[in-house]
């Protein structure tokens, strides 16, 4: 059961007397103190701060918490000065009776001292903590080296932009890690430009706008790593080139957001499932061909692929590749793409004819045009052959997205189901009435589904009849 000790601002009111028995005897106190500090641990805070006032014998009682969230998402209000929470999280360091702490999380709005804040953090530290969690928005902090010593430690998730100074080896037991905004600083340089991180039995890890200094190359090797996500948001000049290599994970998730970087290498690990959306943020040929050179370096890496989902524009910078002259990737065992946003199709084609065994397409708002058939040189052998299932997001009926639904239609000859659908009568002229008539044949043969809520003919005119 999850516990927590949460620091609110409706503190002060008179607590209720505690519960007691026919003979009026006092039956909470009664319970073994390990026994209370459980209980303590999973009432709201504004409950476990007034237990201090029912009697003399409760007066330290919250002092044997071992689960400590200090939360202050919108500042605390002048009834909880920031000074009380310093005092309050001061005492609890100064009074507590467990040895060993569960869970530490700190999220502030407000700026606290940084000295201050270290201090807590390396408390929390020393005391064995398994869960830290920080989330403030100011500079200054430095954190503790007792960091990488704390073995107990399971999850590290610092949403702030601290100074991060690894030892050169770092060997962990974390199980999550999550780093946004992060300066990782190498202290061994300039006896050494690289960093290696053993983390046997991470399974999550996320980097964002995270900044390696005086570090050309990491490694990390987490061979129970499943999950890996990387956003890169800041200003591309403020990269620096610093190679980050996982290897020997076996990628169920990966995820990249952002600018495209050319310092990430996939290579030694295999990913099963990925999702890549850049940000188009240079609007000249010479920038789109360099995001598009570093996609196919990225996805290069990824041969292994089952499901990919692309936004649009990496998908025409991809293929924007193939007319220099670039080698592109291949996916041989892609069963499922997704499309999330706006492409060119033209450039959908293209991408579908570097696989060969899709199954599953989802695709966001593509539009098809009649000029569209004149692009169509050749079809890719996907759509003839293997495609089982389309799926729709934003189809709203218009002749653009109908004509699309009608080009897979008629030459998606595997195809079993086409979901996502909606019609528009009001702005219908023949070609669309065309596609859905076949539709309705289609269904009413059993040879393709619709939409899960349409189970027969009724539902079928129901819906888009």
């Amino acid at each position: 059961m999850e516990e927590n000790i949460q620091i609110e601002s409706n503190v002060g009111k008179k607590p209720r007397m505690a519960e007691t028995d026919d003979t009026g005897d006092d039956i909470i106190s009664k319970l073994p103190e390990s026994i209370i500090s459980r209980i303590l641990s999973l009432l709201p805070t504004k409950h476990v701060l007034k237990t201090c006032v029912l009697s003399k014998e409760w007066e330290y009682k919250w002092a044997s918490i071992y689960n400590i969230d200090i939360i202050d998402e919108e500042g605390f209000s002048h009834r909880t000065t920031r000074k009380n929470i310093v005092n309050f999280v001061d005492r609890i360091f100064i009074l507590s009776r467990a040895s060993t702490l569960k869970r530490f999380r700190l999220w502030f709005v407000e700026k606290y001292d940084a000295h201050r804040m270290i201090t807590w953090i390396s408390a929390a530290l020393v005391r064995d903590v398994e869960d830290l969690t920080i989330f403030y928005g100011h500079e200054g902090v430095v954190l503790p080296r007792c960091l990488f010593d704390c073995i107990p430690l399971r999850k590290l998730w610092l949403h702030m932009p601290c100074t991060f100074r690894p030892v050169q080896n770092w060997v962990s037991n974390l199980e999550v890690l999550y780093l946004d905004q992060v300066i990782i600083l190498n202290d061994h340089a300039p006896n050494t430009s690289q960093l290696i991180f053993n983390f046997p039995v991470l399974g999550t890890l996320e980097l964002r706008d995270c900044k390696w200094l005086k570090v050309n190359f990491v490694e990390i090797n987490a061979p129970a790593l499943t999950e890996f996500n990387v956003a890169h948001y800041r200003d591309l000049s403020e990269v620096e080139n610093c190679q980050i290599k996982i290897s020997g994970a076996k990628l169920l998730k990966f995820g990249f957001h952002g600018y495209f970087v050319d310092n990430l290498d996939l290579s030694a690990s295999s990913v099963f499932s990925a999702a890549v959306d850049y940000q188009y943020f240079v609007h000249n040929l010479q920038g789109f061909q360099k995001n598009g050179s570093l996609a196919c370096l990225l996805l290069k890496g990824c041969s292994g692929l089952n499901h990919l989902q692309l936004s649009g524009d990496t998908v025409e910078a991809i293929i924007a590749q193939s007319k220099q002259g670039h080698p592109l990737p291949e996916f041989n065992m892609l069963k499922r793409l997704e499309i999330c946003s706006q492409c060119n199709i033209e450039a959908f084609l293209e991408f579908l004819r570097l696989t060969s065994s899709i199954e599953w397409i989802k695709l966001s708002m593509l539009q098809w045009t009649d000029y569209d058939y004149d692009l169509v040189e050749s079809m890719p052998c996907c759509i003839v052959s293997h495609i089982k299932e389309v799926e729709f997001d934003g189809f709203n009926g218009e002749q653009t997205h109908v004509h699309l639904a009608d080009f897979l239609l008629k030459n998606a000859a595997e195809l079993k189901k086409m979901v996502g659908l909606s019609r528009r009568r009001s702005e219908e002229k023949e070609v669309e009435s065309l596609f859905w008539e076949k539709l309705k044949r289609a269904f009413a043969n059993g040879d393709l589904e619709v939409d899960s809520s349409v189970k027969n003919m009724a539902d079928f005119e129901s819906l888009f009849g």
